[in-house]
C-alpha cells in the first residue's frame, strides 16, 4: 500500500515521532502503511475546526480559515492553508502505534459460545459482550488531548466569522 500525503494518510512516515520505539520498529513497512491509513481514517471521523481547501479532497485536512487556541503555549496557532498542524501529525503517529500495538482493538469484542442449536435456536453458556482483558480504547488519552484544541465545540467562532464552506 502506498501512503498519499493528504489522499489517504496525514503522514508518509511516522518515524520522526516514533524513532526507537521497539514497537514502530518490529512492525513490517505494511503494517506501519496500514496503521497510518487506519489512524487517518479514525481521526477524520471528527468534526474539525475551519474549512476544506477543496470539496473535493478525500480527508478533512488541509483546512483554510483556522487558528486554534493551543493550551500548552497558552496562544493562538495560525495554520497556514494547506498544512497539518503539528498536533495533528503527532496524534496521527501516536494512534498508528496505538494500532500496531494492539492490532485487534478495532475488531471489538471475541464471542464464543459453549453450544449453538439451529432448531428452535438456543445459546449457551455466551460471554458475548465481555473481552479476556481489559478493553483497549480505540483513541487512547494521549491522542484526544493533541487534537481536542482542533475539534469543533460550542462557543468556538472561527476568525472571519462561521466555520463552513461558503
Amino acid at each position: 500500500m502506498a501512503l498519499l500525503l493528504f489522499g489517504n494518510s496525514y503522514l508518509e512516515s511516522a518515524d520522526e515521532y516514533l524513532a526507537d520505539n521497539p514497537y514502530w520498529e518490529a512492525a513490517s513497512l505494511d503494517a506501519q502503511e496500514q496503521a497510518l491509513v487506519d489512524a487517518t481514517r479514525i481521526l477524520d471521523q471528527n468534526e474539525w475546526i475551519g474549512t476544506a481547501v477543496s470539496s473535493s479532497q478525500p480527508l478533512a485536512w488541509p483546512r483554510a480559515k483556522l487558528s486554534f487556541f493551543d493550551p500548552v503555549l497558552s496562544l493562538h496557532v495560525p495554520v497556514e492553508q494547506g498544512e497539518i498542524p503539528i498536533r495533528l501529525e503527532k496524534a496521527t503517529a501516536y494512534l498508528a502505534l496505538h494500532l500496531v500495538k494492539y492490532p485487534t482493538v478495532t475488531k471489538g469484542y471475541d464471542v464464543t459460545y459453549d453450544s449453538i442449536s439451529i432448531g428452535p435456536i438456543s445459546l449457551s453458556n455466551s460471554d458475548a459482550g465481555r473481552s479476556s482483558s481489559p478493553q483497549t480504547p480505540l483513541v487512547p488519552t494521549e491522542v484526544s488531548m493533541l487534537i481536542q484544541p482542533l475539534i469543533f465545540s460550542q462557543g468556538y467562532t472561527a476568525p472571519g466569522g462561521w466555520w463552513r464552506a461558503n
